[in-house]
């Protein structure tokens, strides 16, 4: 949500910032479309996660390798999800790709 004062958004950057975040997603999904899927080898892992919601659908687990947040192996609720492909093991939130490890409740491979 931004608010508007005199006419104009009281913090530009993060207005620019929020349309750079929703043109990327929006390219996403047209290439997901076009049935195109480039997630990146350095996309954050998301482990031990599930399908979650708040007032938006969103997931929640444990990241390895975020891009912006400190920490490995901390938990996590991100962003509103728009796609979840298990099959593929891939999710793309409102702010990134997501590869996915072993949803919650999985047993640990020996």
């Amino acid at each position: 949500m931004f608010e508007i004062k005199n006419g104009r958004p009281a913090d530009l950057l993060a207005l620019a910032s929020e349309v750079d975040r929703l043109q990327r997603l929006a390219t996403d999904l047209m290439l997901f479309a076009d049935g195109h899927v480039n997630i990146s080898k350095d996309a954050p892992v998301l482990d031990n996660w599930m399908r979650t919601s708040r007032s938006a659908a969103c997931l929640t687990g444990t990241v390895w390798d975020h891009p912006t947040l400190p920490g490995a192996g901390r938990s996590i609720v991100t962003s509103d999800l728009y796609l979840l492909m298990e099959d593929t093991g891939v999710a793309r939130t409102m702010s990134r790709w997501y590869r996915l490890g072993r949803p919650y409740g999985s047993k640990h491979s020996s």
